[in-house]
């Protein structure tokens, strides 16, 4: 297994073009949020747009419109209503599923962006629930991005810690997306690539919405055309160094997933 270590990042970066647009960088669309969880959506949402891409639309609940627009009024958004008769090919990439809930619109939403929308998709938190009831849905053009807990679901049985590498490595031979395995030392894997260890990130960002910040920041890289292997291993190693940076300035106990889009500032990695 291999380490996914800045060597290896600096080899597989696309550095920004100089004469790029907005467009040049991707639009990404971010379905999350529910009542009491809009906080989610906005969490990835300005991820997505701090890690690179040009233009971000999410679809939030009503009640986090205006917190949106005070904290990052550059992203655009709708609010919560069946896709099936929006354009999504405008979208270079879709996240789906931080704070998403579990209602039917959500269900109906999820189901059908994976069965039409050819583009890549991050498939997160609640959506991740959703979709191991129905795991065929899975496509060589989705990234799962589970915690142990929603890994466990997935697979269909228990989750050990002991043996997380061959579970990881069995589960991408039999479903063809790309899986983050978060935690420790995230996995990062899939049938063609093999599997890769990341080496960035502390028990700090064992926090509530790290992970909807993770999901954005992969969902940014999609955007900007990154292969999508590529995409889910730069993102989980800037995500970590992110949240490294962080604690060299505030304690790990005081760190909260808002802390890692701002030190996602300080470097110039993917510049």
């Amino acid at each position: 297994m291999h380490l996914i270590n800045e060597q290896w990042i600096l080899a597989h970066v696309i550095h920004r073009a100089t004469i790029g647009h907005k467009k040049s960088f991707g639009h990404v669309f971010v379905i999350a949020g529910s009542q009491g969880k809009a906080g989610a959506a906005i969490l990835c949402a300005k991820a997505a747009l701090h890690a690179g891409c040009g233009i971000v639309t999410a679809m939030i609940p009503k009640e986090a419109t205006i917190v949106l627009l005070e904290q990052c009024p550059e992203i655009m958004y709708v609010h919560e209503s069946n896709i099936e008769q929006m354009d999504l090919n405008k979208f270079d990439a879709i996240v789906i599923g931080p704070g998403l809930g579990f209602s039917e619109t959500a269900v109906s939403n999820l189901k059908y962006i994976l069965d039409h929308f050819l583009g890549p998709v991050v498939i997160d938190a609640d959506a991740l629930t959703i979709v191991a009831k129905e795991i065929s849905l899975l496509k060589s053009n989705h990234i799962i991005t589970p915690h142990p807990g929603e890994f466990a679901r997935l697979q269909g049985f228990d989750y050990h810690e002991e043996d997380r590498l061959v579970q990881a490595q069995n589960f991408v031979e039999k479903y063809p997306c790309v899986l983050v395995l978060k935690g420790s030392g995230t996995l990062v894997g899939s049938s063609e690539k093999g599997m890769m260890q990341n080496t960035t990130g502390n028990d700090g960002m064992a926090t509530a919405g790290s992970g909807d910040v993770l999901a954005g920041i992969i969902g940014a890289l999609c955007a900007q055309g990154y292969p999508l292997y590529n995409a889910a291993t730069i993102g989980v190693y800037i995500h970590g160094l992110a949240g490294d940076n962080a604690v060299k300035k505030i304690s790990k106990a005081s760190l909260v997933a808002g802390d890692i889009i701002t030190y996602l500032g300080e470097m110039r990695l993917i510049d």
